[in-house]
């Protein structure tokens, strides 16, 4: 009874730990949406603190799971094949570099400038660039659509595990290698906002110190948001008592120079990062289902398929069914096997069996001679 138990309760927080699987991956693409759709900013906090819940319950899982095959002795064991070192890069970093800060901004009300003031700014761009191996997980819930697509063998749940993870990691660190040497274009263009708003700033400063200029100026410019001056509003295209309803923390950045402040919006450079994370989530996961549907149907039918049916041959004495060889495959090596078990083993595997068959029914066993030898005496 315990042990059954003790079944149930694993079987369940499996099954609950796949329904979070399917979550997170619908959660990091509704994450850029919200960003491409300008969804309202209430609803975007809810993908932010949802975020947060599904990076510490991965985070969670993955330190029970080390401590688990620790005690067993088996952790190199799960970080090197079992894709531990994935579990890992798509919960940790992710927890304490994206969604934690994320959620610590939200709620001091600080913009996204304020994270370069806590010093993690380079570390989440790159985090960025590996938040999508959280598609890595998906692996775990082949056996979901086990059957439906051949994939309830082991070695093809295997071998397109492997080769899944192999070909995410190598697009993740193209693209993280490449925002490291060529930097994030993204990134740049928020920089060269940034040194022509403050240039704009300091030159009617420095030149006039006209406050009323440098508003004019602004208001003809569709990226300047609000300016204020000595802590006095001057403007603000949107009132102040919708701001935070309005504009999500990340859509703008604040310039102070002198006794000025400016509000200038980066609405247009999220929209075009969200669309690139968009695409290159698109073709990961795309990648991943490929292999998931294609590759593990190809794997059974020229692997899978012809083991089985040469281990029950050797198994099972009255299983004689021949490997189908197709002929564009007939030259690997697989089927150089499958060939030697359809021309040598069956043919002398099914001489052997006739040759007991017909042993059998013409043998004399000793009880046939005593029953003899009474039918005998009986006359």
């Amino acid at each position: 009874m315990v042990e059954e138990d003790r079944m149930r309760n694993k079987g369940f927080w499996e099954n609950f730990i796949l329904t979070a699987i399917v979550l997170v991956i619908i959660h990091t693409f509704l994450y850029d949406l919200g960003a491409l759709l300008r969804w309202r900013v209430s609803v975007r906090n809810i993908v932010i603190l949802t975020g947060l819940f599904f990076d510490t319950l991965f985070t969670v899982e993955f330190i029970v799971r080390s401590v688990i095959q620790g005690k067993k002795k088996g952790l190199i064991t799960y970080w090197l094949y079992n894709r531990g070192w994935a579990d890992f890069l798509s919960s940790v970093p992710i927890l304490f570099f994206s969604s934690g800060p994320q959620v610590l901004l939200l709620c001091s009300g600080r913009t996204s400038e304020g994270l370069a003031a806590i010093g993690v700014l380079n570390i989440l761009k790159i985090v960025k660039a590996i938040r999508v191996t959280r598609v890595l997980r998906l692996i775990r819930v082949m056996k979901i659509f086990g059957k439906i697509k051949n994939a309830d063998s082991v070695m093809a749940q295997h071998h397109t595990a492997t080769i899944s993870t192999i070909a995410v990691s190598i697009v993740i660190f193209v693209i993280i290698i490449f925002t490291l040497l060529a930097g994030d274009p993204l990134g740049n263009a928020v920089i060269e906002r940034r040194n022509h708003y403050e240039d704009l700033v300091d030159v009617v400063r420095y030149e006039t110190d006209d406050g009323d200029l440098l508003m004019k100026l602004l208001q003809g410019d569709e990226l300047g948001l609000r300016l204020s001056k000595n802590g006095t509003l001057l403007f603000s295209k949107v009132p102040i008592t919708l701001w935070d309803s309005e504009i999500w923390y990340e859509d703008y950045m604040e310039i102070e120079r002198g006794g000025y402040a400016l509000t200038v919006s980066l609405e247009d450079i999220n929209i075009k990062s969200a669309l690139y994370n968009i695409r290159v989530f698109g073709i990961i996961l795309s990648l991943v289902a490929g292999f998931m549907l294609f590759y593990t149907r190809h794997f059974v039918q020229i692997v899978t398929d012809v083991l089985f049916v040469v281990n029950r041959g050797f198994k099972e004495r009255g299983y004689t069914l021949q490997v189908k060889i197709p002929k564009q495959y007939a030259d690997h090596e697989i089927f150089e096997l499958a060939r030697f078990y359809n021309d040598r083993y069956l043919p002398a595997k099914l001489k052997n069996m006739h040759k007991s068959k017909r042993k059998k029914q013409s043998s004399l066993s000793m009880d046939d001679l005593l029953k003899y030898g009474n039918q005998k005496s009986d006359f």
